[in-house]
């Protein structure tokens, strides 16, 4: 069975600016300060808001160092949120919580591909 593959939404929108796409390897990445979205607000309204989008930072963050950036991906293979807690040492709890909340339709803020 392969693992399921999830990318950051909008990814080159969001995340890429003219300094990273210079850029073959990526060792920081945007971030928006931005808190007024629907998005955001629904997030925070969550009883498990801090662990959501400490979850969301971390994946933002994997993904740029990713071969294909904004896609959470290791070679060929999907990561799983064991794999982000892994690389992270975030528990594999918040990961789970977060990609279920995150690919909501009403935040939309990663998608399966």
């Amino acid at each position: 069975m392969s693992k399921p593959v999830y990318r950051i939404k909008d990814w080159n929108v969001n995340f890429e600016k003219a300094q990273s796409r210079k850029c073959k390897k990526a060792y920081w990445v945007p971030l928006s300060n931005k808190w007024d979205g629907k998005s955001y607000r629904r997030i925070m309204a969550h009883e498990r808001q801090a662990e959501i989008f400490a979850a969301w930072v971390l994946m933002v963050q994997i993904a740029s160092r990713c071969d294909t950036r904004g896609i959470l991906m290791d070679g060929d293979e999907g990561l799983t949120a064991e794999d982000m807690a892994f690389s992270t040492g975030l528990n594999k709890e918040s990961f789970e919580l977060a990609l279920e909340v995150l690919s909501q339709p009403k935040i939309n803020w990663i998608e399966k591909v």
